[in-house]
């Protein structure tokens, strides 16, 4: 029996999917985390330094996955592509 494998992306242009999927990163994550630095409760005891730096790499993977699908997304020549792959001032 053949396994299918699984990929978040098909790397062809238009796949939208690594942009969902950091947005909802960035949704879940981001505002726990912030609330989390601002005003941390101060019963949470032990608790509190592993979940900031669980939430911080959620913040991360969802900031690559934003990136990776704007970079799939974006068509080529255009101010985006350019900036995603590293050539910002380029002609």
């Amino acid at each position: 029996m053949k396994w299918p494998r699984w990929s978040i992306a098909t790397g062809q242009p238009g796949d939208f999917l690594p942009l969902l999927f950091g947005g909802i990163f960035l949704l879940v994550t981001l505002p726990a985390f912030v609330m989390l630095l601002v005003a941390p409760d101060r019963d949470s005891g032990v608790i509190g330094g592993p979940l900031l730096v669980f939430l911080g790499a959620g913040g991360v993977i969802g900031v690559i996955f934003v990136i990776y699908g704007l970079r799939i997304c974006s068509p080529p020549g255009s101010r985006l592509y350019r900036i995603t792959r590293g050539r910002i001032f380029s002609r």
